[in-house]
C-alpha cells in the first residue's frame, strides 16, 4: 500500500506513463459497469447480448441492445477521472492510454493517444465489406448489409494492430496506472503483467479488490474520480 504523494513522485519521475482502464472509469459518469451488484450482465437476461452468437441468433434484439447503450453514452460526459488522465498528458511527456471501455469518453475528454482493445460505441460497421463509420443501425450504404456496433463482443479476437500498439506502450512504460478495472478479461489484463515483467511500477485504484492486486507495488482504495484527481493534484504540487 502506498499513498497519493508516492505514486504522484513516480509519475512525476516517469518518461513513459500508460493508464489501464474499465468500466470503473466511466461509472461516474452514468455508464453501468458490467459485472458488480447492478451492472449491466448482472439484469435480465442481458448477458447473451455480449456474445456475437446473439447477432445471428437475435439480430433485432442484437441491435436494438447495443442502440441503447450507444445512446446512453451519447448523453453521458466525461467525469472527473477522464479530465485528470487528459490533465495528466498535459504535466508528463509520453502518456498513454489502454481502456477497455467502448464509451470513448477519454477522446472527449482530450487525451490523445487511446487504445481502444474493445473498440468503441461511436462507430458502426459493416462486417460484409469492413466499411466502418456506419450509420447505428441503418444498412451499409456501401454494399446494403446490415451493420453492428463496432466492438469486441465475447468470442470475438481483439483488433491486431490495436492490440499490438496497447502492448508497445505497456511495455516501454515506467508507470502503469490501473483504473476501475477488475482484471479477468483476457487479453486485456494481461497487458499489466507485461508492464511489470519490464520494471514498470503497477498502481491499481480501485473501489474493492481486484485479480490485479497481487501485482501492485501501490494500491489506492477509492473511487477512480477522486483518486485519479488526487493524483494529478498532488502531481501539480
Amino acid at each position: 500500500m502506498s499513498d497519493i504523494t508516492t505514486v504522484a513522485r513516480w509519475l512525476a519521475d516517469a518518461d513513459a506513463i500508460v493508464t489501464f482502464s474499465g468500466a470503473g472509469l466511466s461509472k461516474a459518469s452514468g455508464i453501468p459497469t458490467y459485472r458488480d451488484a447492478g451492472g449491466l450482465w448482472k439484469q435480465g437476461g442481458n448477458l447473451r447480448f455480449s456474445s456475437a452468437d446473439a447477432l445471428a441468433a437475435d439480430p433485432e434484439g442484437f441491435r436494438a441492445f447495443w442502440a441503447a447503450r450507444r445512446a446512453e453514452v451519447a448523453q453521458a460526459e466525461p467525469n472527473a477521472a477522464h479530465r485528470a488522465f487528459a490533465q495528466l498528458e498535459a504535466l508528463r511527456p509520453g502518456v498513454q492510454h489502454i481502456t477497455q471501455n467502448v464509451d470513448g469518453l477519454l477522446g472527449r475528454a482530450g487525451c490523445t493517444v487511446v487504445h481502444e482493445l474493445h473498440g468503441s460505441l461511436e462507430r458502426w460497421r459493416c462486417d460484409a465489406c469492413g466499411a466502418r463509420d456506419v450509420i447505428a443501425q441503418a444498412p451499409c450504404p456501401t454494399c446494403c448489409a446490415a451493420t453492428r456496433p463496432d466492438v469486441v463482443m465475447f468470442g470475438e479476437m481483439l483488433d491486431a494492430a490495436t492490440l499490438a500498439a496497447a502492448e508497445w506502450a505497456a511495455k516501454r512504460s515506467q508507470v502503469c496506472l490501473v483504473v476501475g478495472t477488475t482484471g479477468i478479461v483476457h487479453p486485456a489484463a494481461g497487458l499489466v503483467a507485461k508492464a511489470r515483467s519490464r520494471g514498470s511500477k503497477v498502481v491499481v485504484v480501485n473501489v474493492e479488490a481486484s485479480d490485479l492486486d497481487a501485482q501492485a507495488d501501490a494500491l489506492l482504495r477509492g473511487p477512480a474520480e477522486r483518486i485519479v484527481a488526487e493524483l494529478v493534484a498532488a502531481l501539480r504540487r
